[in-house]
């Protein structure tokens, strides 16, 4: 169902006034992204506990990713308000950038649809009316700045929903991150999407140097967990928490240059999403939206 978004983009341009920006285009990936840039090295039951379901030794790579894109040469839509998918609110939903001088100026875009390629996968309908156009894209938060090793991670809103009250990122220089998240966060994402929230997707949406030579200078990694559910990745229903560790490539850039900034974005498809069995994405939604962290528990 790729791509299957693009007519409205263009639309949704008109409508906001960019009808006479020049040509409406795609970002341009130079295929040189890895997806064994970001992975997955742990899956645990917290609450109540249990072992890591990751087998040892192993990871679980992102299922896709785009990059590197050197033009345009940072990434944008970093402040979705309110947040909720909504065609064109922020960067993986379609919002568009403006590049160029003058009359020369093009408006640049990601598709919302470009990671939804399961035949499971599917877009949202905020407003009820006509098909689903929305992409269903959540931004989680992000990180521009360090401290002793660590992101100084931000969170977004839903609304006014701060996500900072029942998530917990944490992204470390030496290559690693987790993903931990209060279980009372399924309502509470339900309530602040006013609809019921089952995550399927989480991509990090990563920023490196501005001339980013041959190599680029920004990607995003996705984990679509619709595909991991077809690959065997076998986690149980229920009111189990779990906990995501993973790692990531500090060296992902040309000539080791570091990373400028990175973001999180979670997608949220609709109510009626087929969930098979046994499914990730329930432990999706108990995990990125219903991990225990050690915020949340210490004892931990």
């Amino acid at each position: 169902m790729n791509k299957i978004i693009f007519t409205t983009t263009i639309f949704a341009l008109i409508v906001c006034g960019f009808s006479n920006a020049g040509i409406i285009k795609e970002v341009e990936s130079d295929e040189k992204c890895l997806t064994t840039s970001l992975q997955i090295t742990g899956i645990t039951a917290v609450a109540p506990a249990g072992g890591n379901i990751v087998p040892t030794n192993t990871a679980i790579d992102s299922t896709s990713c785009l990059g590197f894109v050197t033009y345009p040469d940072n990434d944008w839509g970093n402040n979705p308000n309110p947040n909720m998918g909504g065609l064109g609110d922020g960067l993986l939903n379609s919002e568009t950038v403006l590049k160029g001088k003058g009359k020369d100026k093009d408006s640049y875009y990601v598709p919302g649809d470009y990671f939804l390629t399961n035949d499971r996968d599917s877009m949202v309908n905020l407003d009820g009316i006509g098909e689903a156009n929305d992409p269903g894209w959540i931004r989680l938060g992000g990180a521009e700045t360090t401290s002793g090793g660590e992101w100084n991670f931000q969170y977004d809103s839903i609304g006014n929903y701060n996500l900072g009250l029942v998530i917990d990122m944490s992204f470390f220089d030496n290559g690693t991150w987790s993903l931990a998240v209060d279980p009372s966060a399924i309502d509470f994402a339900t309530a602040a999407l006013g609809r019921p929230s089952v995550f399927d997707h989480l991509a990090f949406v990563m920023k490196g140097p501005n001339s980013g030579g041959d190599d680029g200078s920004w990607s995003i990694y996705d984990f679509n967990f619709n595909d991991l559910i077809d690959d065997g990745l076998n986690i149980g229903l229920g009111d189990t928490a779990y906990k995501f560790d993973g790692t990531w490539d500090n060296n992902l850039f040309i000539n080791n240059d570091a990373l400028s900034h990175m973001s999180i974005w979670a997608h949220d498809p609709p109510a009626t999403h087929d969930v098979p069995e046994p499914s990730t994405l329930a432990i999706f939604i108990l995990g990125m939206i219903g991990l225990v962290s050690r915020r949340f528990n210490k004892h931990l």
